[in-house]
């Protein structure tokens, strides 16, 4: 908002008020006034917050089951005091963060249950074996029937991404209703691969050897379906490619066009 004052022997001037003087406008940035944009981490800070957090979920357990067994009573203590450790950073990051994960809270909680399960048969360890074979079973079927019901949840993945990376808000809205089911279907069709190969694992092998073999056997169906992801988002890369190139041939004028109107053009300025 603003006014124009006549000031005697001059010309009119305009007064605009100050931001945050109460007339009107926004608040000036006062320290301490006002929300804050949230700080952005950057592409090698969240590359190597990754790594960290594969590091702790993969790697960790392995190596401490074999280092803790000797100290307790059980296969089943063993292999929970093992599985505490990712929960316990997921919520340590959690803590410092203040970002809700949901993948980490349902692990979490996944955890927590399959450790009651184990208690209350005895200290079974297959309950704490089929923690991660029954998440991700659950996760791949919801995947499935997201494709089946014509609800993908490629788009619903994206949008939360988007909270801590808004890139991800843009791809959701791009995102082609077909691209997002044959996605949705590459994710979930891997997630039950998985869990079907270390759930036939934990009901097949010893203790120690299905944390030897958990992950050997499971990484490779990730990477498989990563592959697939990788190929099918080549191939649609090309094919819009393609397609952009065809419409711009297209919108140009042909040849005989050209020379019908570049001699248009002559007789003209010889008809001057």
């Amino acid at each position: 908002m603003s006014a124009t004052a006549m000031v005697p022997g001059f010309r009119p001037v305009t007064i605009t008020p100050a931001a945050g003087d109460g007339t009107g406008g926004q608040a000036g940035g006062q320290p301490g006034e006002g929300p804050r944009p949230r700080a952005q981490q950057s592409p090698g800070q969240r590359g190597l917050r990754a790594l960290v957090g594969l590091v702790v979920s993969f790697v960790v357990p392995l190596l401490s089951y074999d280092l803790i067994r000797p100290h307790v009573g059980s296969s089943a203590m063993a292999l929970a005091l093992a599985g505490a450790i990712p929960v316990v950073y997921t919520l340590a990051i959690l803590v410092v963060t203040r970002r809700l994960s949901p993948i980490g809270v349902v692990g979490a909680v996944t955890f927590g249950i399959s450790v009651l399960v184990s208690w209350a048969t005895g200290g079974s360890t297959l309950a704490i074996e089929l923690q991660d074979p029954g998440l991700f079973g659950l996760l791949g079927i919801a995947f499935l029937v997201s494709v089946a019901i014509g609800r993908p949840l490629h788009p619903v993945i994206l949008r939360l991404l988007g909270r801590g990376d808004p890139r991800y808000n843009s791809i959701a809205s791009r995102a082609e209703r077909k691209t997002s089911m044959v996605i949705t279907t590459i994710l979930g069709l891997t997630l039950l691969a998985h869990a079907a190969a270390i759930a036939v694992l934990a009901l097949t092998q010893s203790t120690s050897t299905f944390v030897a073999l958990q992950h050997p056997v499971g990484l490779p169906i990730f990477g498989l379906g990563l592959a697939c992801l990788f190929f099918y988002r080549s191939r649609l890369q090309a094919r819009q490619s393609a397609a952009a190139t065809l419409a711009v041939r297209d919108d140009e004028p042909a040849d005989g066009e050209r020379g019908d109107g570049e001699r248009g053009d002559d007789e003209a300025a010889g008809t001057s």
